[in-house]
């Protein structure tokens, strides 16, 4: 019997435990629960920050050289401190045209009003006004006499004019202005058309669309020649923006190749339909030397070749801190500790880039100051990482600076590369600024020309050529380019002849002096 009892005990004692440890599970498992529910809220509540400060904040990145180098504000070598304000006049109108105009007393008013005796010329007082005189369409008229011989009634006249687009009614000039004002303005041409009906002459957007598109096919062997010389330079930067595209309705690509030390810099747009590493696997595929890229995957294949060195962009892993900086609550935390350390690794290009070191001394002071910073840098994120929430927007910056680390920190070994890819960036950013405005290609086509117009303007613009006088100048070569009769290389901006562009702006100038003094 009591055999009996102590076994109904044993059993109730079994029971309760697994009941215990039944609950214990249960009770864990809902912790468990409850702190991925309380990271999946917090990483919600960073999601819903980042969207509300792109909305809502300001769509300005804070200026790196504002928090490195300190409060003055350099542009293009000039430092403007707080408070200053510039004396006198600042623009330059020595090239301009100048209307003369005369204001006298009249005969009456030539006396003195005191004693009445006739007044006397004893100088003058000049004032300027800059003026401008609303765009003017003229029609060139070109005409050619034709002779004949008396004899044997041959008849000869004078060459016909070369002409950008055979047979068009739109002159160079016209041209210019049209590819300007769409790829360097961001002015839509139906917008143009309705400029030019506001002056009488109403020409439909579709054949503004032609003048550009066949006059961009005539520069074809310059775009080509503009691919040749980036393609052998031993360094290029790397890029690509989205673009719509409507035939076929899909997302297409912009890839950008920036060569910085090719003269002053030379671009090459070229648009795709995919953003697949492929574009530029194939686009690179004779390329050897340095590349410097952001981190995104498809450019790895390129970055494993033997003959290519990889490298990466150290802003933009600053910039995903930076991000998690402007909607965090704690301006003090993680995100705000990296950029602080990264702050001399900036000043110090900032010090070199003022001084204009040259490449061996670049990379002499990279090796000795921005090493080591780095690679305390390095440890300091793998010793605190544990600090940070999983599958947050800090934790996916975190991780990308350490995946992508070999490719941030390999530009100290050189002096010719720089620390981040804001060369190629900025020259996309026309195009996402045109972008607001022309809103979508019509096809990948038009793309292509798209791309050229794109590449020769603002490689123009890097190689310090007035991007009016340069295109000009191209279209009245074009004949010369289908006769081959000149090597599209030469045309290219950093090796152009200046001379040769002096002398067709200056006849230009007096062409359109000789329009103003006629109308005047």
């Amino acid at each position: 019997m009591s055999f009996l009892k102590a076994e109904r005990k044993d059993n109730v004692a079994v029971d309760i435990e697994s009941a215990y440890s039944l609950l214990n599970a249960e009770y864990q498992n809902a912790l468990k629960r409850i702190d991925s529910l309380e990271l999946e809220i917090a990483r919600l509540k960073e999601q819903l920050a980042l969207m509300q400060h792109q909305r809502f904040g300001k769509k300005t990145e804070v200026s790196l050289g504002k928090t490195v180098v300190g409060e003055l504000q350099t542009v293009a070598g000039y430092t403007r401190r707080k408070g200053h304000k510039s004396v006198g006049r600042t623009v330059d109108t020595s090239l301009l045209p100048r209307h003369k105009i005369i204001h006298d007393l009249s005969e009456a008013d030539k006396q003195c009003t005191s004693c009445h005796h006739a007044l006397s010329c004893i100088g003058q007082d000049v004032s300027e006004q800059l003026e401008v005189i609303p765009l003017k369409l003229y029609v060139a008229e070109h005409i050619r006499y034709k002779y004949a011989c008396t004899h044997c009634q041959t008849v000869q006249m004078a060459p016909k004019p070369k002409a950008p687009i055979p047979k068009a009614l739109a002159g160079g000039s016209l041209i210019t202005e049209i590819v300007l004002n769409k790829y360097q303005y961001h002015l839509p041409l139906y917008r143009q058309s309705k400029i030019l009906a506001s002056y009488q002459v109403a020409i439909p957007d579709n054949t503004l669309g032609q003048w550009v598109s066949q006059s961009g096919s005539g520069l074809m062997m310059v775009y080509e020649a503009l691919w040749q010389t980036c393609s052998k330079v031993n360094y290029l930067q790397v890029d690509e923006t989205p673009v719509k595209v409507l035939k076929p309705s899909k997302k297409g690509y912009l890839w950008a190749y920036y060569a910085p030390h090719c003269g002053k810099g030379l671009v090459f747009f070229e648009l795709s339909l995919t953003r697949s590493g492929r574009v530029a696997e194939d686009r690179l595929i004779d390329f050897k030397g340095l590349l410097q890229t952001d981190g995104y995957a498809g450019y790895q294949k390129l970055r494993e070749r033997p003959h290519i060195t990889g490298f990466g962009c150290l802003t933009h892993a600053r910039r995903k801190f930076d991000e998690v900086l402007k909607i965090s609550k704690n301006k003090q935390g993680f995100a705000a500790e990296v950029i602080e350390r990264l702050k001399p690794v900036y000043a110090l290009e900032a010090k070199m880039k003022d001084l204009k070191v040259s490449f061996h001394t670049r990379k002499r002071l990279r090796q000795k100051q921005a090493w080591p910073v780095l690679k305390a840098l390095k440890s300091w994120l793998k010793q605190n990482r544990h600090r940070v929430p999983p599958n947050s927007k800090l934790s996916i910056a975190v991780q990308y600076m350490l995946n992508q680390w070999p490719y941030l920190i390999a530009y100290c070994r050189h002096g010719t590369v720089e620390i981040d890819t804001n060369g190629v960036e900025n020259r996309i950013r026309p195009e996402a600024l045109g972008r607001k405005n022309w809103l979508f290609m019509g096809h990948e086509a038009s793309g292509l020309i798209h791309a050229l117009w794109y590449s020769l303007i603002y490689s123009a613009l890097l190689n310090g050529l007035n991007p009016r006088v340069y295109v000009h100048y191209l279209l009245s070569k074009i004949h010369d380019l289908r006769c081959k009769t000149i090597d599209p290389g030469t045309l290219l901006p950093h090796v152009i002849n200046r001379d040769d562009l002096q002398a067709f702006a200056n006849e230009q100038i007096a062409i359109g002096k000789l329009f103003f003094n006629n109308s005047s």
